[in-house]
């Protein structure tokens, strides 16, 4: 049976991230992992491309999970990658159109369904993180030799 006819009957599509599938519910706004159901991502969680039509994150291939950025921190988790995946309309139309209560047909001519659904992976030299990483440990070193420094831009 092809996907289309799958999603008709109620089985949610599945994407691959970094070798682990996740099944797309867009009714929800997240992909469950497949394996570890209580393992979700939220799609809200992620960051969109300029042009809207992908989403960024980094994801944690360890614990299955977003990784979020903060200045907090310091490390790179061994892990961690940053991915790309198409956004609600590449994800899911079907879903999509359902979700506004549209025909299911509704998206498919511009978002067809197509065999499977995997992430882009990006190295993790071209996103940024590393320089941001390095800036956070500079910051903080800075804090350890003036706290009083620190205590004024928190409450900034």
């Amino acid at each position: 049976m092809d996907l289309l006819k799958q999603r008709k009957i109620g089985i949610l599509p599945q994407i691959d991230i970094a070798g682990h599938r996740y099944t797309i519910d867009i009714r929800l706004n997240e992909l469950r992992n497949s394996d570890f159901p209580h393992k979700k991502l939220g799609l809200d969680e992620m960051a969109p491309t300029p042009n809207g039509q992908h989403y960024l994150f980094f994801y944690d291939r360890e614990n299955r999970s977003i990784l979020h950025v903060s200045p907090d921190l310091l490390k790179i988790p061994e892990h961690t990658v940053l991915v790309a995946i198409p956004d609600e309309l590449g994800l899911d139309p079907v879903g999509v159109a359902r979700k506004y209560g549209l025909g299911d047909e509704y998206f498919l001519k511009m978002y067809p369904y197509g065999k499977g659904l995997k992430a882009k992976v990006i190295p993790l030299d071209k996103s940024g993180l590393p320089e941001y990483v390095v800036a956070n440990q500079k910051q903080h070193r800075q804090d350890q030799q003036d706290p009083q420094k620190k205590q004024l831009r928190k409450s900034r």
